[in-house]
């Protein structure tokens, strides 16, 4: 069974998918980039999703991004280890507020 991270920013629930998570690390200040080994095709085919980018701009120095990413990294352990019949295991309680979720996307010209 597939697990899922559903993360929730302004009205809208994220799933992220854990299986093929090959890394979780710190982006840009601010940033924690949870990267795939498998690449997915956005409906148009003009990109490839390479993993989720979720932002915390109160994470402002990289500390506070180390900490976050540790947050995220014991967030999927915590979902891998519950039932499996619990494929969803909500992130709501990293340290500091999510205030962006994107994918990380390579764009490629026709």
């Amino acid at each position: 069974m597939v697990k899922f991270l559903k993360l929730s920013f302004d009205g809208v629930n994220h799933l992220i998918p854990l299986n093929n998570i090959i890394g979780v690390e710190p982006g840009a200040t601010t940033k924690v980039n949870i990267l795939y080994n498998s690449v997915g095709h956005r409906a148009t085919g003009a990109s490839e999703v390479l993993g989720f980018e979720i932002t915390a701009t109160t994470a402002n120095d990289a500390t506070k991004t180390k900490e976050q990413t540790n947050a995220v990294v014991d967030a999927i352990e915590n979902a891998l280890v519950t039932s499996w019949t619990k494929p969803f295991f909500v992130l709501d309680d990293l340290p500091y507020v999510v205030t962006g979720v994107a994918q990380i996307e390579v764009e490629y010209s026709a």
